[in-house]
């Protein structure tokens, strides 16, 4: 039987800034159409690990493979090349340009197309993944999960099918987090393959396939979301689980 090709996989990865070391022999994989949730404290290794798959920083050691193939992410231009696009916790929207406007913004689209043959394609887009986002309305009228909304769509129009999402309910009401778990449930519905860093255990039990908790730079759980919740094996994670439940 052949070795089955994920979409990333993840070798043996170490990051080390100076005497700390962020990531140390991290070993990972995600299939195709899989949302990995990832827990673990603030200063884990987390958003690090995730910054190596979106081109931000490079690892010291392993290596990453997307698709079955060996690949080198130097910068976040090389990442989207390969389809993997990176949704930050604090969203990077020019409040004053219309949804539209901040999808295409830095693309050739932003110069080729007039309004409404722009609103036309971001709206085909926003259906094809089951979003829905009005492209003529200005960012400072939107709501949260919107916001959201809109950040998501500028990679998907960039061609990524690979979602990494940066703690995308952090400081949110739980209200809004309801909201964002929509957002997240349509793009599983389209088979989206997703990362998520997350300290919400509801969201990351209903909305992920695998859980995997990082401690100290060490994948110290990984499973089923219902399994490792239910029965956490490890002291740090049942410490862990117990502050934040």
């Amino acid at each position: 039987m052949a070795d089955e090709i994920f979409a990333i996989e993840l070798k043996g990865i170490t990051k080390t800034f100076g005497s700390v070391v962020a990531n140390d022999n991290i070993h990972l994989t995600v299939k195709h159409g899989e949302i990995l949730a990832l827990l673990g404290e603030n200063g884990s290794g987390k958003t690090t690990l995730m910054n190596m798959l979106s081109g931000i920083y490079h690892p010291d050691g392993g290596s990453i493979t997307v698709r079955g193939n060996e690949v080198f992410i130097n910068s976040p231009k090389d990442a989207f090349a390969l389809g993997i696009g990176m949704i930050h916790q604090h969203f990077k929207l020019v409040d004053v340009l219309s949804a539209s406007e901040n999808i295409v913004m830095g693309t050739r689209a932003q110069k080729r197309q007039g309004k409404a043959a722009l609103s036309a394609e971001i709206t085909e887009i926003s259906r094809k993944f089951g979003l829905q986002i009005d492209p003529g309305k200005k960012i400072y009228n939107m709501s949260v999960s919107e916001k959201q909304t809109v950040e998501i769509l500028k990679v998907l129009y960039r061609g990524a099918d690979i979602l990494i999402l940066d703690e995308p309910t952090s400081a949110l009401d739980p209200e809004l987090v309801g909201e964002v778990l929509e957002v997240m449930r349509k793009l599983a519905k389209s088979g989206m393959t997703m990362v998520v860093v997350t300290h919400e255990m509801g969201f990351a039990g209903e909305a992920g396939d695998v859980l995997a908790f990082i401690d100290k730079g060490v994948v110290g759980e990984i499973g089923e979301p219902a399994e490792v919740l239910s029965n956490p094996k490890s002291k740090r994670f049942q410490d862990f689980l117990g502050k934040v439940l």
